[in-house]
């Protein structure tokens, strides 16, 4: 259950930073409602580098009246609009009550750049700067304001994460609003939760509750977003995955597990079981664990529990 959760978090960390992406060029506001207003659909390749490990995927994509389709039958998953509906062998649809848009101008400047063409189109590169960093690069469609390629960088200038559409149409099957007519469930914010608040720069937008009382505390920046999933008790996290990658931080071990398109980082603090989801870079995931509860290890648990409850 945790498992599936952490996935369905991720993909909507991830889809909810790929609509934010046109917004950022000229005018917010008009590059917002346009890439609301896009049809398109295609191919993307997507792929994160971190520390010599390479995790790449491709994705059927669709995006049509604010919705974003992502893989084909019958495994998908829809995102869009405050709503995410999962297809599948697990299939779930799930409403959030807020859909809130984060001030990227807070923190990030654009630059526009020289037009281009991508896949024959008609393009423009367009920069995304943190203070004097070059953040992200991206190539947006000139007509249908979608981002087809875009490029991310760690503190080190390097590529961290990197996406691309290999095919690329504008149109879309306009069944996939077919998730209209879905019941979907809604998630309301708790209104007593206690979670940590703006964490390094990310605003906390939310806080729903999860499987297991658990809780999952949203954050973004308006360009890049992650999610906290916390539980009691301790979970035994290199059980749940064969793909996990030892990772300090601030002389505190976790464990990490790198995908195309999202992290996840793992651990147990004195009080609960955490995992940070999301699609932020290495600079900014190191600046978040350090406003965050530390890892304990397991021996400091076993001591607790049996002063308790033996």
């Amino acid at each position: 259950m945790i498992r599936r959760m952490l996935v369905a978090g991720g993909l909507a960390v991830v889809l909810a930073s790929w609509a934010v992406g046109p917004a950022l060029a000229d005018d917010l506001s008009d590059y917002l409602a346009n890439a609301d207003d896009a049809i398109y659909s295609g191919r993307r390749v997507m792929g994160t580098t971190w520390d010599g490990v390479e995790s790449v995927g491709m994705i059927a994509i669709q995006h049509h009246a604010g919705m974003t389709f992502v893989g084909s039958d019958p495994d998908y998953v829809t995102v869009g609009e405050g709503r995410m509906h999962l297809g599948g062998s697990d299939e779930a649809a799930v409403s959030f009550v807020r859909n809130p848009q984060v001030d990227v101008e807070g923190r990030y400047t654009v630059v526009p750049g020289e037009e281009t063409d991508y896949l024959g189109r008609p393009a423009r590169i367009v920069d995304v700067m943190e203070g004097d960093m070059l953040r992200m690069r991206m190539v947006v469609d000139e007509s249908t304001a979608a981002p087809v390629a875009t490029e991310v960088y760690g503190a080190d200038e390097s590529v961290f994460r990197y996406s691309s559409m290999v095919e690329f149409s504008v149109s879309a099957d306009p069944t996939m609003r077919s998730v209209d007519g879905t019941d979907y469930q809604m998630m309301l914010p708790l209104e007593e939760a206690d979670p940590a608040g703006d964490v390094a720069g990310y605003r906390l937008v939310d806080v729903y509750v999860g499987p297991h009382d658990s809780r999952q505390s949203f954050y973004s920046d308006g360009l890049f977003s992650f999610s906290v999933f916390t539980a009691d008790g301790w979970t035994d996290w290199r059980a749940t995955t064969d793909d996990e990658i030892p990772y300090d931080v601030g002389g505190s071990s976790y464990l990490r597990v790198i995908g195309p398109s999202s992290v996840w980082v793992l651990w147990n603090s004195p009080h609960a079981t955490l995992a940070l989801v999301g699609d932020l870079p290495p600079d900014h995931i190191e600046q978040v664990l350090a406003e965050l509860p530390r890892p304990a290890n397991r021996a400091w648990f076993r001591r607790a529990w049996a002063l308790l409850f033996e």
